[in-house]
């Protein structure tokens, strides 16, 4: 991975690098996340894949948008996908189950789309499974966004002990990481 941040990042197992058409082509599975948002938070879908032998996770497709309701980020995304070489009827997209609507919206225009299943502690769980890979590798031409959440995503300091604190900062741009927690949910 290349050295960012000061020290206290999350996931110290990136490595950013192009990932080739070739590479992309040879996956197995492929899987599929969105966050939903408006502003200024923003609407967040990505496509990874993972190599469960060998516990490396590659991410190479994201797609962010901003200021957009759920019809025109459905149109947007249908086009993404169909760029990419996907299909939004027929590939599955795991989705931020807090917005039920969001998910009833696009199914009902169509998309495979279906609530992701979270519970108590799902989160911290997921964050600890990524962490756990062998490597998370990531694309920063075909994904600068998720490269920067992946590897500025840092442990917060106490103010007053100046400690590292436990857990998982809530605030800071993750909105592309919960893509990937979403759609591999199921591994």
């Amino acid at each position: 991975g290349l050295a960012t941040g000061s020290g206290q990042n999350i996931f110290e197992n990136v490595e950013l690098r192009e990932i080739t058409d070739d590479e992309i082509k040879a996956f197995d599975f492929l899987y599929c996340g969105i966050d939903w948002g408006y502003y200024p938070d923003p609407f967040a879908f990505s496509v990874s894949s993972y190599n469960a032998p060998k516990q490396e996770l590659f991410i190479f497709d994201e797609l962010y948008l901003n200021k957009r309701g759920n019809y025109d980020a459905f149109k947007d995304l249908t086009k993404h996908m169909e760029i990419a070489g996907l299909d939004i009827a027929n590939d599955r997209i795991t989705a931020d189950s807090a917005e039920p609507k969001s998910i009833a919206d696009f199914r009902s225009w169509g998309g495979n789309v279906r609530g992701a299943i979270k519970g108590i502690g799902s989160r911290d769980t997921s964050f600890k499974w990524l962490q756990g890979l062998k490597k998370i590798v990531i694309d920063p031409r075909r994904c600068p966004r998720m490269a920067d959440e992946f590897t500025l995503y840092e442990h917060e300091i106490d103010k007053r002990t100046g400690e590292i604190m436990s857990g998982y900062p809530d605030g800071q741009p993750d909105h592309g990481i919960d893509t990937i927690r979403y759609a591999l949910e199921g591994v």
